[in-house]
């Protein structure tokens, strides 16, 4: 009985320990995606996987808005010691399904899960830390209170839970909204930080039928004339892209023609490997999103396809 007893107060424990840790990763993480959200568009999904649109539904800005303010209330929530069997219940469920989300973002090649924002985690390690979460969950379950006393309790707790997430929630919210956002009209969706920079993040899925709209964004679009004669496939590459590089390595090895490269900036003296194809580098006014690498079909200047491989 006394070993019984013992293992009930270490699971208490436990679990008392384990909220506040919960809390603090959700605070870190709805944080760090309030400030992407706020700074710069969301990176478009890779293309091509079966789970890609599921994780092109959950990648929507406003839904993400949502999802940063529910990670703050749940977190003080948690750090109140609130409804202890609901909040076991919800965070077991929570992680279940942040774990699944980054395998499924793993499994499409993504290289980030998205879950801390800017700060680029692979979704393997956040799927492994989401499990490891979800199996001391399991471990450490929530203590019983007394029904009278917890209920007086909570009723003061929860209304200073609202307070406290009404303060932060408020300007959180604005903070995010301040990222202009609007359609524009060639190249995809164009945001205005309150900075003034422009970032536009390229849909070439809408290019279909219409001329190739990057002729006018090359820095330098001397002997670009080229390519508004006949049939080529523009490959849309990133400097860090590594499938990017594996893709030229393979056209290369093949020597394949028609083939001709546009490379969108990241970093002020980044740089792409040698190769003997066409190469084109977007302006640096402004800040390009793209989810590469990208091949987009043109014939005679007109957009006919859009894939991730070429001759697909």
């Amino acid at each position: 009985m006394i070993t019984a007893q013992n293992n009930g107060n270490t699971k208490r424990f436990g679990f008392a320990q384990l909220r506040f840790f919960i809390a603090a990763v959700l605070l870190i993480a709805a944080g760090l995606k309030a400030y992407q959200l706020a700074t710069a568009p969301l990176p478009p999904v890779i293309q091509g996987s079966m789970f890609t649109p599921l994780l092109e539904l959950l990648n929507d800005r406003y839904l993400q808005m949502v999802v940063v303010l529910g990670e703050i209330l749940f977190a003080l929530v948690l750090i109140s010691g609130l409804w202890q069997s609901w909040t076991w219940l919800l965070s077991l469920l929570g992680f279940s399904a942040f774990t699944l989300v980054s395998v499924m973002k793993g499994l499409s090649g993504e290289a980030s899960c998205g879950c801390f924002g800017t700060v680029t985690v692979n979704p393997w390690i956040t799927a492994t830390f989401d499990a490891a979460i979800v199996g001391l969950l399991l471990l450490f379950r929530p203590p019983k209170s007394g029904a009278a006393l917890a209920l007086r309790l909570e009723h003061k707790k929860s209304l200073v839970v609202l307070i406290v997430w009404l303060v932060l929630a408020v300007p959180t919210l604005f903070f995010m909204l301040s990222l202009k956002e609007q359609p524009h009209a060639t190249l995809g969706t164009e945001f205005t930080a309150p900075d003034g920079s422009r970032m536009i993040l390229l849909k070439p899925e809408d290019w279909i039928g219409k001329e190739f709209p990057l002729f006018v964004r090359f820095a330098e679009p001397e002997g670009s004339e080229v390519l508004r004669q006949g049939t080529w496939n523009i490959l849309i590459v990133q400097p860090d892209c590594e499938d990017c590089k594996e893709m030229m390595a393979k056209l290369e090895e093949k020597k394949a023609e028609r083939i001709a490269l546009v490379v969108v900036p990241s970093r002020p003296n980044d740089r792409i490997p040698d190769t003997f194809f066409p190469t084109f580098w977007l302006d640096r006014e402004n800040s390009w999103f793209v989810s590469t690498p990208c091949v987009v079909t043109i014939s005679d200047g007109i957009c006919t396809k859009i894939g991730n491989q070429i001759g697909e």
